[in-house]
């Protein structure tokens, strides 16, 4: 990293923004994506059931054989009782139309352990709370015959536990913990599940989505953006890798000079209040990791108010905690959730 601010090297912050709340549960608490919407069966932001839906083909071709970070796993049959223990990815199961029986909750506000935007995919369904530490009694009891650990901290004596209970499908090969792109999250427990073909479908929907939010709003191309999250007493900037900022790319905009100069080696740095003027672009998305109103954000960080383009409303303040989440999530459930909440705020800051 080539900055000279106060940083954090290797932090994780898919989970850095609830591992600020849940990591003082893992360690302690978790800190760790209209037309053409309706055009891809993709519902607005104010739908729990926004995103694309799978084919609904059946599972073929067993067994089936996928390679994680642990090496290889042979699910022999297509599985119908289905333990989602990585961090999202009961989202992909639920686009699949597989209800898991129990999911893991990485913040407490998703109290059936999914955001907003997978709700209505559960249906009647309940499914079983996990959390960290898992409780492997409790999912022993469900007698499970596939468990998903894919966006996960690849922790080999979890893995090895699980495994024990039923076929785990852990952590892609060469993939960075808890943050698997979604594309390969999506493919990758479609394959084990047999339903290679839907996932590779739900990668082209959503993608479809992007490129057509992208082309309907041409003045974003070529901005560029920085995404700040306040936490706790701090503020912290992500880097160019990590999923919200490639969320805002993959719109158009491109990472500020500042967000660029993080390089690859973090996904999140923490600002001292004196450098937040660095982070200056055409646009900064500001998100709270407790769902603060732009008013007590700056509050609280009266700097904010120093960023270059605060006066013109090219600073962006996100309240909605889901919305933050969502862009945090980034599967194919949560990513029109996101777009769809953050598309009139950009549209606005790009006049």
């Amino acid at each position: 990293m080539t900055s000279t601010l106060l940083s954090r090297p290797t932090v994780d912050t898919d989970l850095e923004f609830v591992r600020i709340v849940d990591e003082l549960s893992r360690r302690g608490f978790l800190a760790g994506t209209a037309g053409a919407a309706a055009l891809l069966g993709l519902a607005a932001c104010g739908d729990s059931g926004s995103g694309p839906a799978a084919s609904g083909s059946s599972p073929a071709g067993f067994p089936v054989t996928v390679t994680d970070t642990f090496g290889t796993v042979t699910i022999s049959s297509p599985p119908k009782t289905v333990v989602s223990a990585g961090r999202t990815d009961h989202d992909v199961l639920l686009a699949l139309g597989v209800v898991p029986v129990a999911v893991y909750r990485f913040v407490p506000v998703m109290k059936k352990g999914v955001g907003p935007w997978a709700l209505s995919r559960l249906g009647d369904a309940d499914p079983k709370i996990l959390t960290n530490p898992l409780n492997y009694e409790l999912i022993a009891s469900l007698t499970p015959d596939l468990i998903l650990d894919v966006q996960s901290f690849a922790d080999k004596k979890q893995y090895d536990t699980l495994s024990d209970i039923a076929p785990t499908v852990g952590l892609p090969k060469g993939a960075t913990p808890n943050a698997v792109p979604w594309q390969q999250s999506t493919e990758f427990i479609a394959t084990a599940l047999g339903r290679q073909q839907d996932g590779q479908k739900l990668v082209a929907q959503t993608n479809s989505f992007l490129t057509a939010r992208a082309k309907a709003h041409p003045a974003f191309a070529g901005k560029t953006v920085s995404v700040l999250l306040t936490y706790g007493t701090e503020v912290g900037a992500y880097a160019a890798s990590d999923t919200r900022m490639q969320l805002l790319t993959a719109l158009g905009f491109t990472p500020s000079p500042f967000v660029k100069g993080l390089g690859d080696k973090t996904f999140f740095t923490q600002l001292s209040p004196e450098r937040l003027a660095d982070v200056a672009s055409d646009v900064v998305v500001v998100l709270s990791q407790t769902g603060q109103s732009q008013s007590q954000q700056l509050a609280a960080f009266p700097t904010l108010a120093s960023i270059p383009g605060y006066g013109d409303g090219r600073v962006l303040f996100v309240s909605d905690l889901n919305v933050a989440l969502a862009m945090s999530s980034a599967s194919v459930l949560s990513i029109p959730y996101a777009v769809n909440a953050l598309e009139p705020l950009l549209a606005g800051a790009t006049r």
